[in-house]
C-alpha cells in the first residue's frame, strides 16, 4: 500500500506542475505585451507601404541601397489563415552589409522568411547587386 500511495502521491506531483505550467503559460499569453509582439510580426492586413518602408529601413541601416523592389499579393497559407506576401528585392552594396542586413531581418520585429539570395560579381569599383527573395506574412 505505502509503494502504490507513493507512485499516486509521485503522479500527483507532477500533474500539479504542468497545471502550474500550464497557468503561467496562459497568463505570458494573455498579457498584453505578448499579443502585440505577435500583431507587429504578423499584421492583420498585408500593409504594403509599412513593408516597403521596413524593408527599405532594414536594408538602408545595414548599409544596403535598395535598387528594386516587387511584391506578389499574398496567397493563403495551407493550413492556417495566415496570408503570404513575397517580395523581390535588388540591393547594391557590399558583402558585409548583406551579412548586416541578414541579421538585422532575422531579428527584425515582423516576421520575414528568406527564400533564395543570389549575387553578381562586382565590377572594378562598384559594389555587389544582391538579389534577395522573402516573404512576409499577416492575417
Amino acid at each position: 500500500m505505502q509503494k502504490e500511495l507513493g507512485v499516486k502521491q509521485g503522479e500527483l506531483a507532477s500533474k500539479e506542475n504542468y497545471f502550474a505550467h500550464l497557468q503561467e503559460l496562459q497568463a505570458r499569453i494573455d498579457s498584453e505585451e505578448l499579443v502585440a509582439k505577435i500583431d507587429a510580426a504578423i499584421p492583420n492586413d498585408p500593409q504594403l507601404p509599412a513593408l516597403y518602408e521596413f524593408l527599405q529601413s532594414v536594408g538602408g541601416e545595414s548599409g544596403l541601397s535598395l535598387r528594386s523592389i516587387a511584391v506578389s499579393q499574398g496567397s493563403p497559407v495551407q493550413g492556417t489563415r495566415l496570408q503570404s506576401m513575397s517580395a523581390s528585392l535588388q540591393f547594391g552594396g557590399s558583402y558585409e552589409g548583406l551579412k548586416v542586413f541578414l541579421s538585422d531581418l532575422l531579428r527584425a520585429s515582423r516576421m520575414t522568411d528568406i527564400d533564395s539570395i543570389s549575387f553578381s560579381n562586382p565590377q572594378e569599383g562598384t559594389g555587389f547587386v544582391f538579389n534577395i527573395r522573402t516573404t512576409s506574412y499577416s492575417y
